[in-house]
């Protein structure tokens, strides 16, 4: 299935949650915002919140430094 993440197109299963997005990316769920088709998912969420075709993905990433 077809999805877009931060403007740049991905493949994913058709069953994909947003976590296994995220691991595949081997992203940290601690450190990143997620947006899904214009709504913030909450963390707790990631692993029953599916993707579908077309879904758009924004991953906003914590960045720590001094």
């Amino acid at each position: 299935m077809n999805i877009t993440v931060n403007d740049n197109p991905q493949q994913v299963t058709d069953d994909c949650s947003i976590a296994q997005l995220l691991d595949k990316l081997e992203l940290n769920p601690d450190t990143v915002v997620v947006e899904l088709d214009k709504t913030i998912i909450k963390r707790q969420d990631f692993n029953t919140t599916p993707l579908q075709e077309g879904s758009k993905v924004e991953l906003i990433r914590f960045v720590g430094g001094g």
